[in-house]
């Protein structure tokens, strides 16, 4: 055997004893994984259901271990998804309660900058100049400028006021009443002290089933803004909000099924760590 291939199949080696049981793109990495995605995503996979999906088709990467502070070793689990990453803290914890699978602060981290390696310890990256809504080519918004109005307190939020503010992108939040009249753009509550448009509590009461809102998709960290976005290929008035653990956009020109969607964070995420 010569030496180009030895070096190979150490190389191999290695990558294979840095991520333990890892498969391919396409597989779960932890039957943990699969459970979680088969409360909600199955049935959109089957065809019994025409909603969007609130994870993905499948896993988007292979099961990788990444630094944590607070895991064994200080590693653990994860995988990605399109709209998230599923995560295994403590694999010696109780497989069956709900959060032996946790569900990242991906847009925290991808708006801060910081990304989170333990409870309270942060790596210090820049913000990520990734566009956060519709076609992947838009300039606006990315995250960067989504930290603008992250734990920003919302303006009138109340509960049956409209959401009619417009976020442009030098920053400054100005009118806009074509949908002042669309009782989906109504606040249907206030939480973290944003108000949360009917379309999305619907939403989230609806996708997130036995695992709760909570889980899936955290507390509001920003108010509802509308914003310009192309969205196919068009420009479309897209409704925006900023959760602990999704974003969430309201399209209404799009078709009923898909007017609500959540965002591709776990992409984005992936992309802006990894560079790819």
């Amino acid at each position: 055997m010569n030496k180009i291939v030895m070096t190979l199949l150490l190389i191999v080696g290695l990558l294979t004893s840095i991520v333990p049981n890892a498969k391919a793109a396409g597989a779960f990495a932890d039957n943990a994984f699969n459970s979680v995605w088969n409360r909600t995503d199955a049935a959109v996979a089957a065809g019994k259901s025409s909603r969007s999906w609130l994870w993905g088709p499948q896993p988007n990467s292979a099961g990788l271990v990444e630094d944590y502070q607070q895991s064994p070793n200080s590693r653990r689990l994860v995988q990605y998804f399109d709209k998230a990453r599923m995560e295994i803290n403590n694999p010696n914890a109780n497989r069956n309660e709900l959060w032996f699978v946790t569900n990242g602060l991906l847009p925290i981290e991808l708006m801060t900058g910081k990304m989170q390696i333990g409870d309270a310890q942060y790596e210090d990256r820049k913000p990520a100049n990734i566009p956060a809504v519709g076609d992947p080519d838009n300039t606006f918004p990315t995250y960067a400028d989504l930290a603008k109005v992250f734990t920003r307190e919302g303006a009138g939020d109340r509960v049956g006021n409209p959401v009619t503010g417009f976020f442009n992108p030098d920053g400054k939040i100005s009118g806009y009443d074509p949908y002042r009249n669309d009782p989906a753009t109504f606040v249907a509550l206030v939480e973290n002290k944003q108000g949360v448009p009917s379309a999305f509590v619907k939403f989230m009461d609806e996708q997130s089933g036995s695992l709760g809102r909570l889980f899936v998709f955290g507390a509001p960290v920003s108010g509802a803004y509308w914003v310009k976005a192309k969205v196919g290929g068009v420009e479309r008035s897209v409704m925006v909000q900023i959760f602990e653990r999704r974003i969430l956009t309201y399209t209404p020109t799009n078709d009923a099924a898909f007017r609500v969607e959540s965002g591709n964070v776990g992409q984005h995420y992936y992309r802006w760590r990894y560079g790819r």
